[in-house]
C-alpha cells in the first residue's frame, strides 16, 4: 500500500490521501475489538458484561501503549533533560484509554440483535467518531496550525463526549435486559 500512495513534496501540509490508512487503522482497530468480545463471548465466561467491556478496553489500551509510548518514554526518562513531549505523550495515552473504553462499549452494544434503533445509530456515531479523530487532530495541526494543546483538549472533550454517550446507551440496553428478565420470572 506504501508503494502506490503518492508522498507530497511539502511535509507540512493536510492531505486527505494521506488520511486513509488512518481511516484504516481506526477500523482494524474496531475489527480486533469485535473479535475480542467475540473471543470472550465465545469462552462462555460468566463475568458481567461491564467487565468484559472493561478487560477488553484495558487490554486493548495497555497493548497500544506499550507499543506506541515505552520505547519512547523509556529513552526520554534516560535523558537528564525536560521535554513537554514526554508530558504530550503520557495525557494522549490516558485520554485514548478514554476512547478505548468508549469503543469497547460501542462495539459490544452493536455486537447486540436488539439494540433499538435510536441507540444503534448513536453507538455507530460513536464508532465512527473514533475512526475520524485521528483524521480531525491532523487537519488542525497541519492546517490550521492549532498548539498541541488545544488539540489535545479537543481529544479530551471528544473522548468524554463518546463515553457519556456509550455509557449511558450501555445502562439503558442494561435496565431493558433487567426488565425482560424479571417478566420472564413472572
Amino acid at each position: 500500500m506504501a508503494t502506490f500512495s503518492m508522498i507530497p513534496e511539502e511535509e507540512e501540509s493536510f492531505h486527505l490521501l494521506q488520511e486513509i490508512p488512518l481511516f484504516l487503522v481506526g477500523f482494524l482497530d474496531l475489527v480486533g475489538i469485535y473479535m475480542m468480545h467475540g473471543r470472550l463471548q465465545r469462552k462462555g465466561s460468566r463475568k458481567p458484561n461491564h467487565l468484559r467491556i472493561l478487560a477488553v478496553a484495558l487490554g486493548w489500551g495497555c497493548g497500544e501503549a506499550v507499543v506506541f509510548y515505552l520505547i519512547p518514554l523509556w529513552m526520554g526518562a534516560r535523558d537528564m533533560e525536560f521535554s513537554w513531549a514526554y508530558i504530550e505523550m503520557g495525557v494522549l495515552s490516558n485520554i485514548k484509554l478514554l476512547l478505548h473504553l468508549a469503543t469497547s462499549t460501542a462495539v459490544w452494544l452493536l455486537m447486540r440483535n436488539d439494540l433499538d434503533p435510536v441507540s444503534f445509530i448513536i453507538v455507530g456515531g460513536v464508532s465512527i467518531s473514533q475512526m475520524l479523530l485521528p483524521t480531525i487532530c491532523n487537519y488542525m495541526k497541519l492546517s490550521l496550525k492549532q498548539a498541541s494543546s488545544v488539540i489535545l483538549g479537543l481529544r479530551f472533550g471528544v473522548a468524554v463526549v463518546l463515553l457519556g454517550l456509550a455509557w449511558i446507551n450501555f445502562r439503558l440496553y442494561s435496565r431493558k435486559l433487567q426488565k425482560n428478565t424479571y417478566s420472564k420470572r413472572d
